[in-house]
């Protein structure tokens, strides 16, 4: 069954891109070709039959509040601490909101909606992270597996060939947030770890998150204007065809 719930991570200052955002306009909601980063995403996820879209934002969240009259399934829930704590902060508020299988995405992402019809050919509730071949840019997030099951996620791209980045794409199974919420609570986590270094620490230890490889996935995360601009002439051709 395909999830029906989606969360977005949407709360950060997005810094790098106060160029072109200044301090007016949340990273999330820098136009693409005319249409605001996260909606792209929203419309995507509508397409594929989600019927609740849940985005968790802080920086400026007045900005995005015309997404809940323009799009019925869009809920935001705000992160007062969106300054003082990680990104891992915004996904555990969630814990008493999302129960069954459910997308989790990053709310600076533009990729290929196909990636949804991929995803969801997998048989079973399983934990899945979206990887795909690096980018020719910075900032990659490279990860590592054992038997095809996430063990560790990193900025360094080590010695060795790196097996791929992840996408900020996953599908995350039935209960998973409240298990995941409970081994934070157990480790007595500080809040200043990024969502995906403790998810890949939590497959490591604890509950398998598998690798779905999709080396030709086209996609970027856009963190300043080279992103941007890889974004735009690499990126939404594919998607606009």
């Amino acid at each position: 069954m395909n999830p029906k719930t989606a969360v977005i991570l949407a709360a950060g200052k997005g810094t790098r891109l106060k160029s072109v955002t200044g301090d007016l306009v949340p990273k999330p909601l820098v136009p693409i070709d005319g249409l605001p980063l996260v909606e792209w995403s929203i419309q995507a996820l509508v397409n594929a039959g989600v019927q609740q879209i849940l985005i968790g934002c802080g920086h400026l969240i007045e900005e995005f509040h015309y997404l809940e009259e323009k799009y019925k399934e869009v809920k935001l829930v705000e992160n007062s601490f969106y300054d003082t704590k990680a990104s891992i902060y915004t996904f555990l508020m969630f814990e008493n909101l999302v129960t069954d299988t459910f997308y989790l995405l990053e709310g600076d992402i533009l990729y290929d909606p196909a990636v949804f019809k991929k995803l969801n050919k997998e048989e079973g509730d399983k934990n899945l992270i979206i990887t795909s071949a690096p980018l020719d840019l910075d900032d990659n997030v490279y990860y590592s597996s054992v038997e095809g099951k996430l063990v560790q996620l990193s900025k360094q791209k080590g010695e060795e060939n790196p097996e791929g980045v992840m996408t900020g794409i996953w599908r995350l199974s039935k209960g998973l947030l409240q298990r995941f919420s409970g081994y934070c609570r157990d480790i007595e986590i500080d809040y200043s770890e990024d969502y995906e270094i403790m998810l890949a620490r939590y497959s490591s230890e604890e509950e398998p998150i598998l690798i779905d490889h999709q080396p030709d996935l086209s996609w970027c995360e856009i963190d300043n204007e080279i992103h941007l601009e890889y974004a735009v002439q690499e990126v939404l051709p594919g998607i606009k065809k």
